[in-house]
C-alpha cells in the first residue's frame, strides 16, 4: 500500500459574502492547490476590490504585511454576469494567507469580509525526496536531556527508526536553567553542555548533520520545540535587559500582587519555623483544620497587616483639597465635561494616590464659579459623598480579589498536601513553601517594610513575574498586562523556575528581545524541519505570528505543531489561522473511557464510510485543524498511573486507526511504569540492539510492546498512503471498540477490534462475552492479533521485576506481548468464523478476547 505520492492539484471554489468575517473558520488546502474566489449572492451587482497577502511572485517568499489587489476576470461572454467573475490564486507557498474585500471606495481598514487560507507544507524524506503525507506521520517525543552526550544520540534515536516512526520530536536542545526543566531555557542561543563528550564539544552543525542523515537514510524527519513565552530565572541576558520581562518598573500594576506574594513567602518561613503552631498551623500541613486556620490567618492578620486596598483607593481629603483649589482658581475656565466619575489608578500604584478626572468633577460639582467659601464647602461636601461611594465600590472590588486570592491559596495547598492525586508534600519549608512564588525576588529576604521600599526603587526592574497558566482564561488576553487581576487573585499556576517575557505590541517596544528571539527561531529552523510551539495558548499571538514568519523565511516548508489548550475549536482556529499552524497536538489520555477515546479517533480525521468520492474541482469547505493524535504526550502521566498496564496495546491500536498524524512518547512502547518527568528525570534513555538478550542500557524488538507498535505503525502509514480516508467507529460494549478504515477507491476495509482496560481487570486472563461481529465481504487475512500476558505472576499486580534503574530509564519485564501477524482466520486464537448468515454477512465469534486484546482484520 505504501509508495511515492506526488502532490495532487486541487481546485477549490470559494464564494465571498458580505459581512462574512471568517477568522474562526479554517480552510486548509494542499500546497499547489488553486482557489477560485467568486462573488457570493450577497455581492451581486456591487463593485468589489479583493486583496490578499499571497505574493505575486512566490519565489520572493512570503511577506505577511504586503497585500496586493487581485483583478476580477470572467470566462463568460456576458460582461454583466457576476457569477462568472473570479480571482484565481495558485498557492505554492506553505503557511497562512489572509484575504479581505471592500466595496469600491470603501475603507481598507474596515473590510466587508475576510478570512484565511492555510496551506500545508510538503515534507520530503529518503534518498529520492519522497513526500510524507501529513496523515501518515508517526511522531515520537524524546527529552533532549535524556539523550545524553551527542555521541550516544544515534544509537538512542535508532529506537524510533526500528519501531517504525517517521518523525522525531526532540524537546529543547538549549542550555537549561537551574531547575533542569526541559522547558526552562537559560540561554536560547547556546546548546546544553550535557551534549558535550570528553572528546568533542557538540555543535549545531553536528546536530544538523545527524538530522539530515536520519531524513535521508532512515526516512525520519526531526522537529524540535520553540519556547517563546518565558525564559529561565538564571538567564544572564536578563541582567542587561530586564525590560524583556514583566517587572515592577515597567508593570507597576503588579506591585500589590508582589507584596502579597512576599507576605505568603514570609508566612511559609514562619510556619516552617513553628511560629504558627499555637494558632493551629503546624509545620506539617495535612488536614482541613490546618487549612481553615491558614484561611483565617490570611483573612484577618495578613489583610490588616498588608492593607493592600490602599493601593487602589483615593485619599479623600487630598482630592478635596485639590478640588477646592481648582474650583477657586480666578482664571478657571468653565467647561462642560460629560461622563461618570470613577477612580483612576495611580500609574505607579502608590498607596492612596489614586485620582479622579478633576475637570469632570468640576463640571459636575462646580459648574459655575464659586463666589463664597460656603459655596466651596457645599461643593466639597457633595463631592465627598461621591468619593466615599467610589472608595466603597473599589473596596468591595478589592475584597473580592483578596478573598479569591485566599481561596486560591487554600486550593493550591490542598492539592499539594492533601489531595489523593497531588504530590503529597510534607513539611512546609523554603524548598516547598505553602504556595509557589509568583515573582523572582531581588536581593536578600528582609521584611515587608523593606520589600515595599524596594518595589518602588530602580532595582525593582529585577523583580520579575513568573510565567504559568491560568485555568479557563481567555488565551487571546495577556494575563500579565494592566487590567488583569490574575496575579493579585492568585489565579496563576506559576512556574517558579521561569519568568514571563514582555514583548510589547511591536519590535520597537522591546528591540533586544524581538531580535534575540528572531535569531533563536531562525537558528533552529535551519537545522530542523519543524517546530513545536510550546505553551502556544499563553504566547501573545502577534509575537508568535511575527516569529513564525521569520522561521518560514529560513525554511518555507516548515511543519508547525502546537500545544494549544483553549477549550474552544473556534479559538483554536484563530491561532491556527494567524500562525499558520500545520497540526495541533491531541491526547488520547484525556479520554475517561473507551467511548470518548473512540469519538476522538473519529473526530480528528477522515470522512464517513460510504461518503461519495469528491471531484478535483469542488467548493472550498471548512475543516478542523490537522491533529497529531498521541497515545501519550510527555506531559501525561503514564497509563499505569491512571489506567492499567493492559491498556497500553489497545489504546495504541485505537490511535493507530485514526486518519491523521499520530504519535507517542519514549517510554510508552517500553512499558515504563512511571511518568518520565520533564523536570525531575535525570537518567538516560536505553539504546537499540539487535541482540536477542539485551544487556543493561539496551532494548530490542522483544522489549515492552515494541513488536506490536512496529506492526501498528506500519499499518497506520500504509492506510494513510493508500487512501483509506473513511472512518467508522463502533462502540460494541463498555470496553470494546471496533474501528474501520475504508478506501473508497478500492473498497477495501481494515477493521480493528480492541478490548480496552481502563481499569485493572480482576481476572486479566479470563474472556467475557463480546457480541459477534458481522462483516460484508471476504476476510483476506488477520493482519495482527495480540495482547499483554503476565510472566510468572497472576497479572493483577506488577511483578517482582519492577525496579527503578539508577542509570537508565527502564520498563517492565514481567509482561510479554503475545503477537501474531499475517495469519488466516482458522489460525486465530481469538476469533472463529461462524459462517455466512442468511442475509450474506460473515459472522465472527470471539472465543478468547480478554482485557487488553487487539485484532486487526483485512
Amino acid at each position: 500500500m505504501a509508495g511515492h505520492h506526488p502532490l495532487s492539484i486541487q481546485i477549490r471554489v470559494h464564494h465571498l459574502n458580505e459581512n462574512e468575517n471568517l477568522e474562526h473558520t479554517l480552510f486548509s488546502i494542499k500546497k499547489g492547490s488553486v482557489i477560485q474566489f467568486k462573488l457570493g449572492s450577497t455581492l451581486f451587482g456591487q463593485s468589489i476590490k479583493f486583496f490578499i497577502n499571497y505574493p505575486e511572485n512566490p519565489i520572493e517568499g512570503f511577506k505577511r504585511l504586503v497585500y496586493r489587489e487581485l483583478k476580477w476576470r470572467s470566462d463568460s461572454l456576458n460582461k454583466g454576469d457576476d457569477t462568472a467573475l473570479h480571482c484565481d490564486v495558485t498557492f505554492e507557498l506553505p503557511g497562512s494567507f489572509h484575504y479581505f474585500f471592500i466595496p469600491e471606495g470603501g475603507n481598507i481598514l474596515k473590510p466587508s469580509g475576510s478570512g484565511y487560507i492555510l496551506v500545508d507544507p510538503a515534507l520530503t524524506y529518503g534518498p529520492e525526496n519522497e513526500l510524507l503525507p501529513l496523515d501518515s506521520i508517526l511522531c515520537i517525543t524524546y527529552l533532549a536531556k535524556c539523550l545524553g552526550s551527542f555521541d550516544k544520540w544515534e544509537e538512542r534515536l535508532r529506537t524510533a527508526k526500528e519501531v517504525g516512526y517517521n518523525m522525531i520530536h526532540i524537546t529543547p536542545i538549549q542550555e537549561l536553567g537551574e531547575s533542569n526543566s526541559s522547558y526552562s531555557l537559560r540561554n536560547q542561543l547556546k546548546l546544553s553542555p550535557i551534549f558535550d563528550s570528553p572528546a568533542k564539544k557538540c555543535t549545531l552543525n553536528d546536530i544538523s548533520a545527524l538530522v539530515e542523515k536520519m531524513r535521508k537514510e532512515w526516512k525520519v524527519i526531526t522537529i524540535t520545540d520553540i519556547v517563546l513565552n518565558h525564559t529561565a530565572n538564571e538567564s544572564e541576558w536578563l541582567l542587561e535587559h530586564p525590560e524583556s520581562t514583566y517587572n515592577l518598573v515597567n508593570s507597576p500594576h503588579l506591585r500589590p500582587a508582589y507584596l502579597l506574594d512576599r507576605a505568603l513567602w514570609y508566612f511559609s518561613l514562619e510556619i516552617a519555623a513553628g511560629k504558627w503552631t499555637d494558632s493551629g498551623i503546624p509545620p506539617t500541613v495535612n488536614s482541613e483544620n490546618h487549612l481553615n486556620a491558614i484561611r483565617d490567618t490570611l483573612k484577618s492578620y495578613y489583610r490588616h497587616q498588608l492593607k493592600l486596598h490602599e493601593f487602589f483607593l483615593l485619599h479623600i481629603d487630598n482630592v478635596l483639597k485639590e478640588f477646592a483649589k481648582c474650583a477657586q482658581e480666578p482664571e478657571r475656565k468653565i467647561t462642560r465635561h460629560t461622563g461618570e466619575l470613577k477612580i483612576i489608578p495611580d500609574p505607579e500604584y502608590q498607596r492612596l494616590k489614586s485620582t479622579i478626572d478633576m475637570q469632570l468633577a468640576l463640571s459636575i460639582y462646580a459648574p459655575k464659579k464659586l463666589a463664597t467659601s460656603n459655596d466651596v464647602n457645599a461643593a466639597c461636601d457633595a463631592l465627598r459623598w461621591k468619593l466615599e461611594e467610589l472608595n466603597n465600590v473599589k473596596m468591595a472590588e478589592f475584597d473580592s480579589h483578596f478573598y479569591s486570592a485566599v481561596e486560591n491559596v487554600i486550593s493550591a495547598v490542598r492539592y499539594e498536601r492533601l489531595s489523593a492525586d497531588g504530590p503529597h508534600l510534607k513539611s512546609v519549608s523554603a524548598e516547598h513553601p505553602l504556595v509557589p512564588q509568583y515573582f523572582r525576588n531581588y536581593g536578600l529576604d528582609q521584611n515587608l517594610i523593606e520589600d515595599e521600599k524596594l518595589m518602588f526603587s530602580p532595582q525593582s526592574c529585577y523583580i520579575m513575574a513568573h510565567n504559568g497558566w491560568v485555568m479557563g482564561d481567555n488565551p487571546l488576553k495577556n494575563f500579565a498586562e494592566p487590567g488583569s487581576s490574575v496575579y493579585l487573585r492568585r489565579e496563576l499556576v506559576a512556574w517558579g523556575d521561569s519568568v514571563k517575557l514582555r514583548y510589547g505590541d511591536k519590535p520597537e517596544d522591546s528591540p533586544f528581545l524581538w531580535k534575540f528571539m528572531t535569531e533563536y527561531i531562525q537558528q533552529l529552523s535551519r537545522v530542523f524541519y519543524g517546530l513545536r510551539l510550546d505553551n502556544c495558548h499563553s504566547t501573545p499571538i502577534h509575537v508568535a505570528e511575527f516569529l513564525i514568519d521569520k522561521a518560514r523565511e529560513v525554511r518555507p516548508d516548515l511543519f508547525v505543531v502546537a500545544e494549544l489548550f483553549t477549550s474552544s475549536e473556534a479559538v483554536d482556529n484563530i491561532f491556527v489561522n494567524r500562525l499558520g499552524i500545520t497540526a495541533l497536538i491531541r491526547e488520547s489520555m484525556q479520554a475517561p473511557d473507551s467511548h470518548e477515546q473512540g469519538r476522538l479517533v473519529y473526530r480528528y480525521g477522515g470522512s464517513t464510510v460510504g461518503a461519495f468520492m469528491h471531484p478535483v474541482t469542488r467548493p472550498l469547505k471548512k475543516c478542523i485543524a490537522h491533529a497529531v493524535f498521541m497515545d501519550i504526550t510527555h506531559d501525561n502521566q503514564c497509563p499505569m498511573q491512571i489506567r492499567s498496564v493492559y491498556d497500553y496495546f489497545p489504546t495504541a491500536s485505537m490511535v493507530s486507526m485514526a486518519c491523521c498524524a499520530t504519535g507517542s512518547t519514549w517510554g510508552y512502547d517500553q512499558l515504563v511504569p512511571h511518568h518520565i518527568h520533564v523536570v525531575s528525570e535525570k537518567r538516560a534513555y536505553t539504546s537499540w540492539t539487535d541482540d536477542n538478550i539485551p544487556k543493561k542500557g539496551y532494548i530490542n524488538a522483544e522489549s515492552g510492546i515494541i513488536a506490536g507498535k512496529r506492526a501498528l505503525n506500519k499499518l497506520h502509514f500504509d492506510l494513510g498512503t493508500a487512501g483509506f480516508t473513511q472512518v467508522f467507529v463502533d462502540q460494541r460494549d463498555e470496553n470494546t471498540v471496533a474501528i474501520t478504515r475504508h478506501c473508497p477507491a478500492t473498497h477495501q476495509s481494515v477493521i480493528m477490534i480492541a478490548r480496552t482496560a481502563f481499569r485493572m481487570p480482576a481476572k486479566p486472563k479470563e474472556s467475557s462475552y463480546v457480541r459477534p461481529l458481522r462483516l460484508q465481504g471476504t476476510i483476506e487475512e488477520i493482519i495482527l492479533e495480540g495482547g499483554l500476558e503476565p510472566i510468572n505472576h497472576n497479572g493483577t499486580t506488577l511483578g517482582p521485576s519492577v525496579y527503578i534503574d539508577d542509570t537508565y530509564i527502564n520498563g517492565l519485564t514481567d509482561f510479554k506481548l503475545n503477537l501474531r501477524e499475517h495469519i488466516q482466520i482458522y489460525e486465530s486464537e481469538m476469533i472463529e468464523s461462524a459462517g455466512l448468515s442468511e442475509d450474506g454477512y460473515n459472522e465472527i465469534d470471539f472465543v478468547h478476547f480478554p482485557p487488553g486484546s487487539v485484532i486487526v482484520l483485512r
